[in-house]
């Protein structure tokens, strides 16, 4: 009995455990694993050795070592799937038809949907990145995977030489191809060898400032005595501290990772902290911080900085967007006479540059390296990253890669708006993006509740409402972003949102109930710790039980819909062939009628003389 319950006990800490915020911030084993991808060996020598491992049965020398004839080999020798066991259960019950005729068809409707969704899944396989079939040996994987990403790279410096572009959309793909390139140097030859040390020194400087602003905003609110802010701030500095500690361990901590992360946790309410800071140690600003005028001028400046900081990057690339599509219509309108554009040329070359991968994998053609489109390359890579499950730093940084080989591809679908040529039907990969919209109405629903429990807070009220509106449309952003997964949106809302909703229960309610309650240092200490734990243990499970709520709301309903409907269509037979018993009843009925007057007829008509 006790050690069943030690076993049980021990079980719920576990599970605990793996469901907090340290643990899922951590680095995982998988990260190093990830990162040596890209340093594999290219060289003749290295590809032809691991080649072999896969190929034994065709000699050295017949191997090829160029990327698409790679490819080509292992769709021809290697293809996913196979007819499986179904086939040969379908057999079996097939011989013993004579002795069990009922199980042999029961086993046979069964092998028939296996063999379908067999077939479904090998078809998927075959419309994937050949790096992302599990069957194949994972050097082999690593080899076109890393063979993809140099040719990445050769691709960008031909994309730039080609004679259509615009100021503005050679800029952002400029723009995009150095991040391309300095995440694949970290990659391969170490954060050491690829990040000069300038940057290196401002990266530790900047952690020291992190951690600085970590802390000193919930010392000024001891000097200011807003226990609330304490109350709700204390477990989100730990779990900061935290996620920094892991972030400086990650090896690739560029100083590009460390602003965008701090975005999410520190750097947005740096403005907000200072001056609240400055009003715990200057008499002026204290006197004046809790008038109505510098409330509304504290609401404004915060907003300012934390929209002006979060959202130039985006703001400047949609911006471009737009500056682009107006410098590619002018362009298209211009007549140079022999120096003119060949548009028709232009407009092939960039419609086959946004060729998804579904599409030059149907078309089976013998390419070269350079003729592959850059959208098929980075659908490529998306692919084969899903196979790997990283740590939150690691999962950062690929989001920001991403971010920069979408932002390429979307420079070239605003070529494409202008043209008067028919664009390509298939949208290509597509994260999903029904659970990142429903994120969003979470956050817009909680942090509507949370800005009216702290409206008598004038320093609470201003931060919550400048944080709320940036993480409202941060969310939206990811969400209408096609690369990013369901899992960068539930990063953003366990660093942002879940404190909230945890807030919301442990900090706003209690507030809004009795604005007495934290005058007690009992209640302040009780409440505070419930908080720490609240948001060190619960804030990760949050996101994924909102969005498993809602599936199986849709999934029960869905269900509901499928039981009414047969019902309904039940009913609607039951009469219709109560109507057809009917008039076939009475149209028997007149038959027989009819039958016995002509009867009657011959009757009389032989008694006649």
């Amino acid at each position: 009995m006790l050690k069943a319950t030690g076993n049980g006990a021990l079980a719920a800490i576990n599970f605990v455990w793996r469901w907090s915020v340290p643990y899922n911030s951590r680095n995982r084993p998988e990260d190093p694993v990830y990162a040596a991808v890209w340093s594999t060996g290219l060289n003749h020598n290295d590809v032809l050795d691991i080649l072999r491992e896969s190929f034994p049965s065709i000699p050295r020398d017949e191997l090829p070592t160029e990327e698409e004839a790679i490819r080509r080999l292992v769709r021809q020798h290697l293809p996913p799937g196979g007819s499986g066991p179904s086939s040969s259960s379908s057999s079996t019950c097939q011989e013993e038809n004579d002795s069990s005729h009922s199980c042999a068809s029961s086993v046979t409707e069964i092998n028939e949907d296996d063999m379908i969704n067999a077939e479904k899944q090998k078809q998927k396989l075959l419309d994937a990145a050949e790096e992302s079939w599990p069957h194949l040996a994972s050097s082999l994987r690593a080899l076109l995977a890393s063979l993809n990403a140099q040719n990445v790279e050769s691709k960008l410096d031909s994309l730039l030489n080609s004679p259509f572009h615009t100021s503005s959309g050679r800029g952002a793909i400029r723009r995009s191809s150095s991040g391309v390139r300095r995440t694949l140097a970290m990659w391969r030859h170490g954060f050491k060898a690829a990040v000069p040390r300038t940057e290196r020194y401002l990266t530790n400087l900047f952690i020291i400032f992190l951690v600085f602003s970590a802390c000193y905003p919930d010392v000024a609110a001891g000097f200011l005595s807003e226990r609330s802010y304490n109350q709700r701030s204390i477990g989100g500095r730990i779990v900061t501290l935290c996620q920094l500690w892991f972030l400086w361990r990650y090896p690739y901590h560029s100083l590009w990772l460390l602003f965008n992360w701090s975005l999410e946790r520190l750097l947005g309410v740096f403005v907000g902290s200072t001056v609240y800071a400055l009003a715990a140690v200057v008499p002026e600003i204290h006197a004046a911080y809790k008038t109505s005028w510098f409330r509304i001028m504290m609401l404004a400046l915060s907003m300012s900085w934390q929209i002006g900081v979060q959202f130039s990057p985006p703001l400047r690339d949609y911006v471009m967007r737009l500056v682009t599509r107006r410098q590619m219509r002018s362009l298209r309108g211009r007549h140079d006479g022999e120096k003119a554009t060949d548009w028709e040329l232009a407009d092939n070359a960039i419609n086959t540059e946004l060729m998804t991968i579904k599409t030059f994998n149907a078309q089976g053609k013998a390419v070269s390296a350079d003729e592959v489109p850059i959208r098929v390359r980075t659908e490529r890579y998306i692919q084969y990253t899903a196979c790997y499950k990283l740590g939150r730093p690691a999962d950062q940084l690929v989001g920001l890669f991403k971010d920069d080989l979408e932002g390429i591809i979307n420079t070239y679908e605003d070529y494409q708006s202008t043209s008067p040529a028919t664009a390509p039907e298939d949208d290509g990969h597509v994260e999903p993006r029904t659970p990142k919209f429903l994120l969003v109405f979470f956050d817009m629903a909680i942090f509507a509740y949370v800005c009216y429990s702290f409206y008598s807070q004038p320093f609470t009220f201003n931060t919550v409402v400048a944080y709320g509106t940036v993480v409202c449309i941060k969310q939206a952003i990811i969400a209408c972003k096609r690369y990013q997964t369901p899992k960068s949106a539930r990063r953003l809302f366990t660093n942002m949102v879940s404190i909230n909703i945890i807030g919301m229960f442990l900090v706003s309610t209690p507030v809004t109930v009795n604005k007495d309650v934290l005058k007690s240092d009992v209640n302040f200490i009780a409440l505070t710790l419930a908080m720490v734990f609240a948001t060190l243990f619960l804030a990760e499970t949050i996101a994924p039980m909102l969005l498993a709520f809602v599936e199986g709301l849709v999934s029960g309903c869905t269900w509901l819909k499928s039981k009414m409907r047969p019902k309904r269509s039940e009913d609607i037979g039951n009469s219709v062939k109560v109507k057809s018993d009917s008039s076939a009843a009475s149209g028997s009925e007149s038959s027989g009628g009819k039958e016995k007057k002509a009867s009657a007829v011959r009757e009389a008509q032989l008694k006649s003389p």
